[in-house]
C-alpha cells in the first residue's frame, strides 16, 4: 500500500496516466516506472486489445468526461514538452538536471541525456522513499547519472542540492512540473528566486503554470483543485529574475506531436472559453546572466 498527503498522491494520478499513454498504440512516449505501477490494474480493466497495448480514449460524453479527457492531455502535453526541453538543453552541453518535486518522475531512466549527464532528483523524504522501494522492486536502472535528494522546498533545499554535488557555476537544466501550483505564493516566489541565484548563464527551466482562469469546485479533480493555489504571476517573477520565457499551451505541444486531440474530446470537448484540459500553460526559459533574485 502506498502511503503519501495528499499532495504526494498526486504523483500516482500523473504517473496512471503516463501509464496509460505508454501502453496506447500510438503512444508518444513510454514510462517504465508509470507502467510498472500500473500495467496490471489497465490489463484487468478489460480495455486492453488482444496485443495487450490500449487504443486511443474515446470521446467524451459528458463534463465530467471532457475534463478527465482534458487532465489526460495536458499531463501528456506537458510531459513531452519537457521531455523536449531536457533533450534540446542535452544537446547544447549542459550535463546539470534537477527535478524538483520529482514524484514519480522516470526521466533519468526514459531519457539519452549523455553519459556525462547527472539528474538530480529532488522531493520530500516520504515520496523519495516511495520511489525508491519501486525502482528497487522493478529493478529499474538509470541510464545516466542519477542522484536522490530529500528536501522541502518551503526550507533550505539548495544546500542539500550543492552537496549533492551541484555545480551551481555551470548551466543547469531545472524542471518544476505540476509543483508551484500546491505553493503558497510567498513559497512560489521564494523558490523561484532561489533557482535564479543558482542558475549560471545559459541554464534551462521548464515550468508548469495555472492561469487566472476559475477551477470547477464539482468536477472529478474537486478534491486535487483544492489544493492549488491561483498563480502568483509566475512567469513575471522568471522575467523579473533573469530569465527569457516563453509560453505554450495543451493544444499546440500536442498538434506538434501529431495528435488531434479534437478527434478524441469530440466536437463538444472544449470549455466554453475555446480551451482545452485544465487552465494551465507550459513555460520553457532560458537563463542569461545570474540573478541575484528578489526579496520582497
Amino acid at each position: 500500500m502506498i502511503e503519501l498527503d495528499a499532495v504526494g498522491q498526486t504523483a500516482l494520478g500523473v504517473a496512471s496516466v503516463r501509464a496509460y499513454e505508454s501502453l496506447r498504440r500510438d503512444a508518444l512516449f513510454t514510462d517504465p516506472l508509470a507502467v510498472a505501477l500500473f500495467e496490471s490494474a489497465l490489463v484487468a480493466s478489460g480495455v486492453t486489445d488482444p496485443d495487450g497495448t490500449l487504443p486511443p480514449m474515446p470521446p467524451a460524453t459528458d463534463a465530467a468526461g471532457r475534463e478527465r479527457l482534458g487532465m489526460y492531455h495536458w499531463i501528456v502535453a506537458r510531459t513531452l514538452f519537457l521531455d523536449d526541453m531536457f533533450r534540446s538543453a542535452a544537446r547544447d552541453g549542459i550535463e546539470q538536471f534537477v527535478i524538483l518535486g520529482s514524484g514519480l518522475d522516470a526521466r533519468a531512466f526514459r531519457l539519452d541525456l549523455g553519459s556525462a549527464a547527472v539528474v538530480y532528483e529532488l522531493d520530500r523524504p516520504p515520496v523519495v522513499e516511495v520511489k525508491e522501494a519501486l525502482v528497487a522492486e522493478h529493478e529499474l536502472v538509470a541510464g545516466t547519472g542519477r542522484r536522490v535528494v530529500q528536501a522541502d522546498l518551503i526550507s533550505d533545499w539548495l544546500s542539500p542540492l550543492i552537496e549533492a554535488g551541484l555545480h551551481t557555476d555551470e548551466p543547469t537544466c531545472w524542471l518544476a512540473e505540476g509543483l508551484l501550483v500546491y505553493f503558497e505564493p510567498d513559497v512560489a516566489r521564494r523558490v523561484i528566486d532561489t533557482i535564479g541565484r543558482a542558475s549560471a548563464s545559459g541554464s534551462r527551466i521548464g515550468v508548469t503554470v495555472r492561469s487566472t482562469r476559475g477551477t470547477r469546485t464539482d468536477g472529478p479533480f474537486a478534491q486535487v483543485a483544492a489544493l492549488w493555489h491561483q498563480d502568483p504571476g509566475i512567469v513575471r517573477r522568471f522575467t523579473d529574475t533573469g530569465w527569457t520565457c516563453e509560453v505554450t499551451d495543451t493544444a499546440s505541444v500536442l498538434a506538434a506531436a501529431g495528435r488531434a486531440i479534437d478527434a478524441e474530446l469530440g466536437a463538444a470537448g472544449t470549455a466554453d472559453d475555446g480551451s482545452v484540459g485544465p487552465s494551465a500553460s507550459l513555460l520553457a526559459g532560458r537563463f542569461e546572466s545570474r540573478s541575484v533574485g528578489r526579496a520582497d
